[in-house]
């Protein structure tokens, strides 16, 4: 057995298709032991980010203390991977302001001052996680990905003067592309 693979571009090219491919056997170096692989679950990042906005009980969600001995009731469900968190809080974004739902949305991910428009011709930033999944989500078959608990849809002008799109989109894959958020959970 030779150690070679076979890239994904040489697959894409074969098939004259433009297609997201898994990670196929075929790719991996013969005789590589999968943990070595970009396919290992260890070796998968992920990064998430949450955002509650119209406000929250921080005694429920931030950690008290440097370290994350004792986690907060929200975060419960880390406590198996809370060596691995990291939990920012008590910050504070000027291009948030005049502090609409509009331009806090906007400013959460990309700390841009949303261009006030209501019309399409909209402008925010491209987000952190879209850069994160640019660069730690490439080995992954989806490397991001937009989930809410609600779905906005509005569309037009929903709050003095900001398109709604600064409401309906946290997560901006450039200036001038919102990415939409699922909220069904068979959808996703």
């Amino acid at each position: 057995m030779k150690r070679i693979s076979i890239s994904r571009r040489t697959i894409l090219r074969g098939t004259g298709a433009a297609i997201a491919l898994p990670l196929l056997d075929a790719m991996i170096p013969a005789m590589t032991a999968s943990a070595a692989t970009v396919a290992a679950p260890e070796n998968l990042k992920r990064i998430g980010y949450v955002y509650i906005p119209m406000g929250y009980n921080p005694v429920h969600w931030t950690p008290q203390g440097e370290t994350l001995d004792m986690l907060p009731p929200s975060l419960q469900p880390l406590e198996s991977v809370k060596n691995q968190v990291t939990v920012i809080s008590n910050t504070d974004l000027k291009n948030a302001y005049p502090g609409s739902h509009a331009t806090s949305n906007s400013a959460f991910l990309s700390a841009a001052r949303a261009k006030r428009t209501e019309s399409s011709d909209y402008r925010s930033g491209t987000t952190v996680d879209q850069i994160a999944a640019r660069q730690i989500g490439r080995d992954s078959q989806l490397p991001s990905l937009e989930l809410a608990m609600d779905l906005l849809s509005t569309v037009g002008q929903c709050d003095n003067g900001y398109a709604c799109v600064y409401q309906n989109s946290l997560s901006w894959s450039s200036p001038t592309q919102p990415l939409p958020s699922e909220a069904h959970p068979r959808l996703v």
